[in-house]
């Protein structure tokens, strides 16, 4: 037992060095970082949607669709007068289209302009960086590959290189991406190693390394337990060894 357990302990370690440091790595780095940094919080303005505004009634909005037509709860941002606000607004599907409404006075709401979105961006931006460049993409990058096309996005020229992604229709920020999140996210995938989209923490490599983690461990177990076990153990094992048949 001893001695599979060495060979199997000795094996395993050659394998998991360089998976088991990266695992430690990681984990400080991602321990290290701090969490609203990283998410970029302290670049962005968040604002909460005053719905106590809203004088216009979901059913008025409604009698100008049709029957199948739904109704949900959205927002806008609107910058006017040098200054940042919410409003509340119904958004109704009616037969595949959306319309928006603002909820506060029943007007049917115009798409947001590149200058609107740019706009919008700076208000939201809380950091001491110029906005460099607004792009409308129809493909997503990697770093927000999980959100839905078109996004708009914004860069700063500041020390963290700052990438706002604004939402077409609202205008509101959905993610903010920093250096510190890609040093985050780079770790995150060393760390349950999915290579790819960086999100399955159930993916089959990581499985496997872990299970073969554990019988390092274990086997690691067996050996301290040999090496250190109780004098009076010893003793044991050493009358059957000779005692033993040879």
């Amino acid at each position: 037992m001893v001695k599979f357990s060495r060979r199997l302990h000795n094996w395993l370690g050659l394998i998991l060095v360089a998976q088991i440091t990266l695992w430690f790595l990681s984990g400080l780095v991602m321990a290290v970082l701090p969490i609203e940094q990283v998410r970029g919080e302290h670049l962005r303005l968040t604002l909460s949607t005053p719905w106590q505004q809203a004088a216009v009634s979901p059913q008025q909005v409604l009698k100008q669709h049709g029957p199948q037509a739904s109704l949900s709860l959205s927002q806008r941002l609107n910058w006017q007068h040098n200054q940042l606000s919410t409003i509340p607004v119904y958004l109704v599907n009616d037969a595949g289209r959306l319309y928006r409404y603002n909820a506060a006075t029943g007007d049917a709401l115009s798409p947001l302009t590149e200058q609107d979105i740019r706009a919008l961006a700076k208000a939201q931006y809380q950091g001491n960086g110029q906005l460099q460049t607004a792009r409308l993409l129809q493909q997503l990058p990697q770093e927000v590959q999980h959100l839905t096309a078109p996004l708009w996005q914004l860069q700063f020229a500041d020390s963290d290189n700052s990438h706002f992604y604004l939402d077409p229709a609202t205008g509101e920020v959905l993610r903010v991406r920093t250096d510190s999140w890609r040093w985050f996210d780079f770790f995150w995938m060393l760390h349950i190693m999915d290579y790819q989209d960086r999100s399955n923490f159930n993916n089959p490599l990581l499985i496997t390394f872990s299970a073969s983690a554990l019988l390092f461990t274990l086997s690691g177990i067996v050996l301290l337990w040999q090496r250190f076990r109780p004098r009076k153990y010893r003793k044991t094992s050493a009358a059957k060894a000779d005692t033993a048949p040879t």
